[in-house]
């Protein structure tokens, strides 16, 4: 049975009444905190699959909490558990992350509290992904390289395999990043070939400005119940944006582990290198391309 871990965060007068809600459901593992730098320790080193607080806390507010989930793991699901009304809660904190007011009050309350955490878990466990904010434009972009028609096998795989060797990694590949799906134009280390977006680290890797780590996919809520990730042996990543000129990611470099790992700052920047060098390698094969088919006879 899936065990799902519960931050549950409240005064010091309240906390025992969430904590039996949330304890009542089996699949429910409640991590209690009383204050809002207790709860933020607690998101920055443990993983949590939600977040149910209270609005107001002895050091703050429960939108503090919200926006530190926000910055850590935007996909983690948040409750507020609360007899305020909304009218008097401050939602400018609550943009880009999903929270579901729950009004302590109810008569029943104490005893739905458990199920509504659970369904709201499973409901975005199936929610499919986050989207850039320039995913239109992206896909076009995407679309304009007609990757299928380039002769860029042979040069891909050559640089997964440089790759995979200099950071001495189990799989190294180049993955672009299409409306459902990654497809992977490069391998070395494994014969993958797509991937469904809502699977792959990489939708959550593209929406970061710099290089993504996820050093045990086991000890992150976004990943560890991800069952195609674990079929495929995938234990640690660090993925690389390839990004155009406009400033549209259309890809990712990514290089694997089957242990825990983790990458140096000079590492990183390694990778990112690498990427930056795909990006170039594609736009340049595009350039030929498209150079040789509009060229007309003289």
């Amino acid at each position: 049975m899936t065990q799902y871990s519960i931050l549950c965060v409240g005064s010091e007068t309240d906390i025992d009444e969430m904590r039996g809600a949330i304890e009542q459901r089996d699949t429910l593992n409640p991590v209690v905190r009383t204050s809002v730098d207790g709860a933020i320790e607690a998101i920055e080193t443990k993983s949590v699959d939600c977040v149910v607080t209270e609005y107001d806390l002895p050091d703050g507010t429960g939108g503090a909490i919200i926006e530190a989930i926000r910055d850590q793991s935007p996909n983690t699901p948040c409750v507020l558990y609360t007899s305020l009304s909304p009218a008097q809660i401050d939602t400018n904190s609550f943009d880009s992350v999903g929270v579901e007011y729950f009004n302590r009050e109810m008569p029943d309350a104490h005893d739905r509290l458990g199920f509504v955490v659970e369904d709201i878990i499973t409901h975005n466990a199936h929610a499919g992904f986050l989207l850039p904010d320039d995913e239109k434009s992206r896909l076009e972009a995407l679309a304009e390289y007609d990757v299928d028609s380039l002769p860029i096998d042979e040069s891909f795989e050559r640089l997964t395999g440089l790759i995979a060797s200099h950071f001495d990694a189990a799989v190294a590949f180049i993955g672009l990043i299409d409306r459902t799906t990654e497809d992977i134009i490069a391998c070395t280390g494994s014969d993958w070939d797509m991937l469904a977006r809502e699977d792959s680290i990489c939708t959550h890797s593209m929406l970061q400005d710099d290089v993504m780590v996820v050093e045990d996919i086991t000890a992150d809520a976004r990943f560890r119940n991800n069952d195609t990730l674990h079929q495929l042996g995938i234990v640690s990543y660090a993925g690389a944006n390839m990004t155009t000129a406009a400033g549209n990611t259309i890809g990712q470099v990514c290089v694997i582990d089957h242990e825990p790992r983790s990458y140096s700052k000079v590492e990183q920047e390694d990778l990112q290198e690498f990427a930056d060098l795909a990006m170039e390698l594609l736009e340049l094969r595009h350039t030929i391309d498209d150079g040789t088919t509009t060229e007309t006879p003289t």
